[in-house]
């Protein structure tokens, strides 16, 4: 998808958030393989068995959280062990409001309102 059309479908996805599809829609948008969204969504691909978390191999760790400060629970996602074993890119969390995610590879982070996910799409 080129730059424009991903800039448009994440206004989109962000304008009408629906918690039970986001991340897969937002994988989508970048490209994400069908068949392995599907079996997230089934539950086959992910490595991760806790409740709102999602973790593909060598791809990223999504978590959504709720009265907690996502600060903290990035920092420590990053230095959990058994996490990093898998070796994920990106490790993303949100609460639906605020947005962050952070680069493992190359350590940049992105710390914004999940409003304006789509002035930041060059991130991923």
């Amino acid at each position: 998808m080129d730059t424009l059309k991903i800039e448009k479908a994440l206004k989109e996805l962000t304008a009408n958030i629906d918690r039970e599809s986001f991340l897969f829609d937002l994988l989508s948008i970048y490209d994400f393989p069908k068949a392995s969204i599907t079996r997230l969504k089934k539950g086959d691909g992910n490595l991760s068995k806790n409740e709102g978390e999602y973790l593909s191999k060598n791809k990223f760790l999504f978590k959504v959280i709720q009265d907690i400060d996502p600060h903290l629970v990035i920092d420590e996602l990053a230095t959990n062990e058994i996490l990093l074993k898998h070796k994920p890119r990106f490790l993303i969390v949100t609460d639906y409001k605020t947005f962050l995610a952070q680069d493992l590879k190359t350590y940049d982070s992105l710390d914004i309102p999940l409003k304006e996910l789509a002035d930041n799409q060059n991130f991923f």
